[in-house]
């Protein structure tokens, strides 16, 4: 029996690689750009018009003049649905970006080109609403600060996670989430960060936040990572059921990540309805019947689907990375009858 607690310990003191968060960078409203040309109704460019592009989201206005070959051009917008009007001697003449299907987005990549054709003026009176006041003003320029501080938080944040640096990440994530509270990745990005310090009820709290704002199957596939460490068995495989409602493709991995957890914890019991499931989604995965037999193994009762669990896991990948420990766990199982 001793060359079975040897070979046992060996195994289950093995990492067990679980998955990144997968959640989306911060949903900042980032800075696009308006260019065009006036011409009149002969095809000649107008210098002096005035374009205005409002943000149809903030009410914030920018403007810009044509020059004498009658471009003008308007960078620095926020992403968001915009109308644009145009002006000649202080007249409105044009409008675009009314109807549906004629809106004018802007994101963080975007150069829209919109030309302006007297030819296509109407006929009847451009209705144009007024210029956002000195505090609408005040405020969306605060506003537009707020996201570069929440932005250049998060990247701080994420840049400390890829170094290794998880106080430093923590930190800067709540930093941001201070600034922004709705932004799913940063909480998202956080409870990673605090589950890697081994804080898992924190990092529970901070998944939590993040499902809130925003549902996915990542975040909920390493919320019930953090609850299976923190010790909270039963909310981690609900939490795992639903990953499984929500995207199918990870349920087997997530599955799988649970049982190694719970392996690890020495749970093994709980661990072998784990591994099961996985494999139900599954029967190819190879490492889920190796760590249903580390599982099984851990009781004397359950030798024989040990072995059996081993032997599936060789016959699936003879040359796997854990074939040969495989190999020793049979053996030993063998010896031991």
């Amino acid at each position: 029996m001793k060359s079975l607690a040897r070979v046992g310990s060996v195994v289950i003191a093995a990492a067990i690689t679980l998955p990144a968060y997968a959640g989306q960078g911060v949903n900042q409203r980032q800075a696009g750009s308006i260019h065009g040309r006036v011409i009149d109704r002969d095809g000649k460019p107008i210098q002096g018009a005035q374009i205005r592009v409002d943000n149809q989201t903030t009410r914030e206005a920018d403007t810009a003049k044509t020059n004498k070959n009658g471009d003008y051009s308007i960078v620095g917008l926020l992403a968001g649905t915009y109308k644009a009007y145009l002006f000649v001697d202080g007249k409105p003449l044009m409008v675009k970006g009314e109807g549906a299907g004629n809106e004018i987005l802007i994101n963080d990549v975007t150069d829209t080109r919109l030309n302006f054709d007297l030819k296509d003026a109407p006929t009847t009176t451009v209705v144009v609403p007024g210029v956002p006041s000195g505090n609408a003003k005040e405020k969306a320029a605060a506003d537009k600060k707020t996201i570069e501080e929440v932005k250049n938080a998060y990247s701080a944040g994420v840049a400390a996670m890829k170094a290794n640096n998880f106080e430093e990440a923590v930190k800067q994530f709540q930093l941001a989430a201070e600034k922004d509270p709705g932004q799913s990745a940063v909480f998202g990005n956080m409870g990673v960060s605090l589950a890697a310090l081994k804080k898992y009820d924190e990092a529970v709290e901070a998944y939590r936040k993040s499902l809130a704002i925003k549902d996915d199957a990542a975040t909920r596939a390493l919320l019930s990572l953090s609850l299976a460490n923190a010790g909270k068995i039963d909310e981690a495989t609900q939490a795992v059921q639903d990953v499984a409602k929500l995207d199918p493709t990870m349920a087997g991995q997530s599955y799988y990540n649970l049982g190694a957890i719970l392996t690890n914890r020495g749970k093994s019991k709980e661990a072998v309805e784990i591994f099961k499931k996985a494999i139900d989604i599954d029967p190819k995965n190879a490492p889920s019947y190796f760590q249903l037999g580390i599982a099984y193994f851990s009781s004397p009762d359950t030798i024989p689907q040990a072995m059996a669990a081993f032997e599936k896991y060789l016959q699936l990948m003879p040359t796997g990375p854990d074939a040969e420990t495989a190999k020793q766990f049979i053996a030993a199982g063998k010896a031991g009858k």
